[in-house]
């Protein structure tokens, strides 16, 4: 994940688009096969489809993220759920 971002930020910044809204998550561990499943089990009851709870976050889940984010006004909304979604979702916000 770090490299793919990374190179995607190198192309980004190349072509002249501005630099990252905040640090990066270097020091945020990766969620469990469990937290991403119950991370996806939570979004799809509040109507953001997943694909299902197979504990990956592919793009189907990464949308559901982006798409929660935005409708609940999280900066950034990213897609990426971070160690702070989860809990909200856990509070039913």
């Amino acid at each position: 994940m770090s490299y793919a971002l990374g190179l995607c930020y190198l192309g980004d910044r190349c072509v002249g688009r501005p630099p990252l809204v905040q640090q990066f998550p270097d020091s945020e561990s990766p969620p469990t096969l469990a937290e991403v499943q119950e991370l996806q089990r939570r979004l799809t009851v509040l109507g953001f489809g997943t694909g299902g709870a197979d504990g990956r976050i592919g793009n189907a889940t990464s949308l559901a993220v982006l798409n929660y984010q935005r409708k609940f006004g999280i900066e950034p909304a990213d897609g990426y759920p971070g160690v702070k979604l989860p809990a909200r979702l856990r509070q039913g916000s």
